[in-house]
């Protein structure tokens, strides 16, 4: 009984995250400043998958694969010569 009442938990507390959805990635908003300063204006298109109401943000599967997407997207934009050198482009330092 106990297994089944974790495990009924564990459904609702899932469903209930994916009814409201979820926040953006630190990736992904990374990404939009990033393309947006490199190719001024083009962020703004990446907001209907990637920016605070984005598709990515409505289930967990959604933004996890969207994260994965935004990082693989900054590792094929550092090639830019302008990368390094453009602070939204950067990742944000990690507290110690």
């Amino acid at each position: 009984m106990t297994r089944l009442v974790l495990a009924a938990a564990v459904v609702a507390a899932h469903c209930v995250d994916d009814l409201f959805g979820h926040d953006p990635s630190a990736e992904c908003l990374r990404l939009i400043a990033c393309v947006d300063k490199l190719v001024p204006g083009s962020g703004a298109a990446m907001n209907a998958s990637y920016g605070p109401s984005g598709a990515c943000w409505k289930s967990s599967e959604a933004a996890d694969a969207c994260t994965r997407a935004c990082d693989q997207a900054l590792v094929g934009l550092s090639a830019n010569p302008s990368f390094d050198t453009t602070p939204e482009c950067r990742a944000a330092p990690t507290a110690k």
